[in-house]
């Protein structure tokens, strides 16, 4: 559910720049309401079993597929993705998500048992559980609108945690369209709760006292999102930029590494932390066709309105982004780089539309190569070695995706193991953070923690340890009184179980059974 307030923002289409509708600003106390409701929620549904809340996980499946039209063309409307990719990038994840929620979520989580080896422990039982930890603020990107924070929330429900989800003030709509969603699917009131705004109402979300707060989005808001929980030792995983390399070794076929890397690049006009944001090119004999192909795919791109399925780059989000993007790319033509297609804004189109991009020439002191550009434009290294390709490759504040190219894959695997991210793609990219079964998050500055997969429900629970013993028999070895026999026996005990040498473990093993036998000092 959504609370409401008399205060509203519009929401732009970046496509014409035309308002698509209004939305709520939630006040300091709007949001602790909704932190409130959401923490009443919890003291039920925590209590709910795997089976219904897994039933709620496939009943919420339904409905986005009964809606998934509707949902798809708000996507493509609010922040100007082509509605090919609305489907493909946004709906899969979640669909996918419920269905392995539903069906290995309990076992993942279900107790384990410990099995103590140190015999004084022999008759201690140990438990391992894993607890829903409360209410987890949600706080969502822009750029993949729907997938990102619903497959979150997916996740969060169903460890047993509620939510107060509050999305980007760029694509709010899509936030209430989340939780209309959820609600529609018949979950109680207050399992996921949405407010929106601007930067206030989520600096109000960050200072309630949550269980954990998920941030995605920019550098700069993963450390005002830290800054603000610590007064409250919230714990946060954040998932932040991304300057995403690709390696392509001299043996990539050129035709289709060329498709693959135009995909990575420009799919979502290069708005992705994951998008391929640095090219290096090993030099070797098929250079000069690959970066044929590579401008022969980026030319034939069809940049236009998101709502033609035709549409295959649509606009970034806002005037900020553009100008951000045109700042980079005359940065790097002033310092040498050569544009090989593209290179320009199109006020034409009637939007905040920049032409797909490849630059040459560039290199470590260009922003362009170092810092997020999240927008179509490729810049194109050529080295002379792997290990060459793998240092700069490395050499980023960033570390979240990265890929290889070449049908040697025992030959990427070697580099992979090389490269400092969180996931590397051979032959492809991006992809994975849709698959529900694969850990997603990065490293440096791209963040910390992980989403999606085992790690990711483990990250969103109280793994607790329960110790059982009986109070029958007599006081436990290491309590009161100390004495002479006691250090013999555990000295002993300490030579039986770790001496190097089996007469030494012969010694502590007869001074260990002689000191249980003897009464304490």
């Amino acid at each position: 559910m959504a609370l409401r307030s008399a205060q509203t923002i519009q929401s732009i289409n970046p496509a014409n720049k035309q308002g698509i509708g209004d939305m709520p600003i939630m006040s300091g106390e709007q949001v602790e309401e909704a932190v409130a409701l959401s923490a009443k929620a919890f003291e039920s549904w925590q209590l709910t079993n795997y089976a219904e809340r897994a039933q709620k996980l496939l009943d919420f499946r339904k409905v986005i597929q009964k809606r998934g039209d509707e949902i798809a063309s708000l996507i493509t409307q609010e922040v100007g993705k082509p509605i090919v990719e609305s489907y493909l990038a946004e709906l899969n994840g979640p669909l996918d998500s419920c269905v392995y929620l539903a069906e290995n979520a309990e076992k993942i989580l279900k107790d384990q048992s410990i099995q103590f080896t140190n015999p004084l422990m022999s008759s201690k039982q140990g438990i391992i559980t894993f607890e829903p930890l409360g209410v987890i603020g949600v706080i969502a990107p822009w750029n993949f609108p729907f997938s990102i924070p619903t497959m979150a929330i997916l996740s969060a429900v169903m460890t047993g945690n509620t939510v107060v989800l509050k999305p980007s003030e760029k694509s709010s709509l899509i936030g209430l369209k989340i939780g209309e969603l959820f609600e529609e699917a018949g979950f109680p009131k207050g399992v996921v709760t949405v407010v929106t705004g601007d930067a206030s109402t989520g600096e109000a979300l960050t200072k309630c006292r949550l269980a954990k707060i998920i941030f995605t989005g920019s550098v700069e808001g993963g450390i005002k999102v830290m800054t603000q929980a610590a007064p409250n030792l919230i714990p946060v995983c954040l998932e932040l930029g991304g300057k995403d390399a690709a390696i392509v070794l001299p043996d990539a076929p050129p035709d289709f590494t060329a498709r693959g890397l135009v995909w990575g690049a420009f799919t979502n006009a290069g708005q992705a932390c994951a998008s391929f944001e640095r090219i290096y090119i090993v030099k070797g004999k098929n250079t000069d066709k690959l970066l044929e192909r590579i401008h022969h795919y980026t030319q034939i791109l069809r940049m236009g309105q998101p709502e033609d399925q035709s549409t295959e780059i649509g606009p970034v989000v806002d005037e900020s982004q553009l100008l951000k993007i045109v700042a980079q790319v005359e940065q790097a033509k002033s310092m040498g780089a050569h544009v090989i297609c593209g290179g320009k804004r199109r006020d034409d189109l009637g939007g905040y539309f920049f032409e797909p991009t490849v630059l040459t020439g560039v290199n470590h002191t260009m922003d362009v190569m170092m810092k997020e550009t999240f927008g179509p434009v490729m810049p194109i290294m050529l080295v002379d070695s792997e290990d060459d390709a793998v240092a700069l490759a490395n050499d980023s504040q960033y570390g979240l995706t990265a890929s290889v190219w070449t049908p040697d894959l025992t030959r990427a695997e070697a580099v992979a193991r090389d490269l400092n991210v969180g996931t590397v793609f051979f032959n492809d990219g991006l992809f994975s953070h849709a698959n529900p079964q694969a850990p997603w998050g990065g490293l440096k500055q791209s963040g910390f923690g992980r989403s999606h997969s085992h790690f990711g429900l483990i990250d969103l629970v109280n793994i607790k340890h329960i110790c059982k013993d009986s109070p029958a028999g007599s006081s436990r070895f290491w309590w009161y009184p100390y004495g002479p026999t006691r250090a013999k026996t555990v000295q002993g005990g300490i030579k039986y179980l770790h001496g190097a040498t089996l007469g030494t473990r012969i010694s502590g093993l007869i001074d260990f059974l002689g000191g249980l036998l003897k009464k304490a000092d």
